[in-house]
């Protein structure tokens, strides 16, 4: 019999990849996917949910075998440093924290390279936190891909990642491999290569792993 999953963040870069990634995989026969809007892709395989995230506590326990968590806002988008920890902070420790209640064993989240707490940037350091706070809930396997600049089609207008993306195609791919951007397909091949493991306890990915 094959594994369910739940995907959360389902129509950003990543998550609409780990969407069609996970429906397509044999080691799947149910997949769910949550979001704050229509994710606008149908599977025999699929349940798409419109999901509130601030009530996400109320949602009725639905075990499933693996979360996938992508999702995040940016700066702009947000509005705010307070809404934008909302959002990557709040909302994916609630749902993780949902999930181990409902007894998921495996949670993988997409996170950032230079994730860290102490770090300068208010970025970096939110998603440091979130690593932390989901570590400590206590999951069987917690996974974290930390990817560098994701390329992919976005509703949001992002100069600064097209231009970093445009620079690194002239470069060599020797040349500050740790930092050359991923594509969303590339990154949800690698976090469902890594729920594909046996690994226990907290494990961190970054880009290299990735290629």
């Amino acid at each position: 019999m094959g594994k369910t999953a739940l995907v959360l963040g389902a129509t950003g870069v990543v998550g609409r990849e780990l969407v069609r990634e996970l429906c397509d995989s044999p080691d799947y026969d149910e997949v769910e996917a949550w979001a704050r809007r229509e994710i606008g892709f149908c599977h025999p395989k699929l349940r798409a949910r419109i999901i509130d995230f601030e009530g996400i506590s109320d949602i009725a326990p639905h075990k499933f075998d693996e979360i996938f968590c992508a999702l995040g806002t940016t700066l702009k988008q947000a509005g705010s440093r307070e809404a934008f920890l909302r959002v990557d902070v709040d909302y994916v420790y609630a749902a993780a924290k949902w999930g181990k209640a409902a007894g998921v064993r495996r949670f993988v989240l997409v996170s950032s390279l230079g994730a860290k707490e102490s770090s300068l940037s208010f970025y970096l350091r939110a998603k440091g936190r979130i690593e932390r706070r989901v570590s400590e809930l206590g999951f069987d396997s917690l996974q974290i891909v930390r990817p560098p600049i994701i390329l992919g089609e976005r509703s949001d207008a992002r100069p600064l990642e097209r231009l970093a993306a445009a620079v690194f195609k002239l470069l060599p791919a020797c040349v500050l491999g740790k930092f050359r951007p991923l594509s969303g397909a590339s990154i949800a091949r690698a976090m469902i290569n890594a729920a594909r493991s046996d690994a226990r306890g907290v494990q961190i990915y970054e880009s290299r792993e990735f290629l």
